[in-house]
């Protein structure tokens, strides 16, 4: 086992209530729980040690790189980040994930890697995972394919929750009739928070809201209200 992990931390991470796993600052693995094991469709007596997201059986090889940018961000800044992952996990299908990252630090406060700690959310709504999933993607180094983070860093456009959903899916494509059907309001108070949205983003079209807020870097913020988390 790393040095970087000892046997009482190792079994901290055991008895941790839900997935959880840290790696080190080259984002290849130290530790995962059984829970962990199990998301990434690994059976329970394999060592995470040495392994990287690309060796996993679930389906993250292509994000590989993204994944290690995000854990760079993480210990560089010494930040929280709060994410969706949604992935398909081979024969389990498709899983969706709130995870958070916290730096991983020596006795000397210094990064050593990332912690990190998940809470299955597959079945919160499968609906609106469904939309989320199969929406077209932008292209982030820090935020891959099926994940989004939960209300990041403040944006410049003071939005009220509600905008901030109708905006999460209005930059995924979504029509006012669907995005009304997954919030259970009326097309009419979608189409009200659309108007309100192209006024505080001083623009005349839908079109150019969409444009404006992914040029403003709204697509990757999820809102936690969407789906059920502080």
């Amino acid at each position: 086992m790393s040095d970087l992990i000892s046997p009482a931390f190792s079994s901290l991470i055991d008895q941790i209530p839900g997935v959880c796993a840290c790696k080190d600052a080259g984002s290849i693995f130290l530790y995962g729980n059984t829970a962990f094991k199990k998301s990434m469709g690994l059976d329970e007596g394999v060592p995470m040690l040495g392994l990287r997201h690309h060796d996993l059986p679930a389906a993250f090889g292509s994000y590989d790189d993204s994944y290690v940018a995000q854990d760079r961000f993480v210990m560089e800044r010494g930040a929280t980040v709060r994410s969706i992952n949604i992935y398909h996990a081979g024969e389990i299908g498709v899983k969706a994930y709130l995870v958070v990252k916290r730096p991983f630090v020596d006795c000397e406060t210094n990064a050593r890697g990332v912690l990190m700690h998940g809470t299955d959310i597959t079945d919160i709504n499968s609906n609106m995972l469904k939309l989320v999933r199969e929406a077209p993607h932008g292209r982030s180094k820090t935020m891959p394919r099926g994940s989004f983070v939960i209300n990041g860093e403040k944006r410049d456009i003071d939005l009220t929750p509600r905008e901030t959903e109708i905006l999460f899916f209005l930059l995924r494509g979504g029509v006012a009739r669907r995005i009304a059907d997954l919030l259970s309001i009326s097309v009419r108070t979608v189409e009200h928070h659309i108007d309100a949205l192209k006024d505080k983003f001083t623009v005349a079209s839908k079109s150019e809201l969409i444009e404006k807020a992914i040029e403003k870097g709204y697509f990757y913020i999820t809102p936690a209200t969407l789906f059920g988390v502080d």
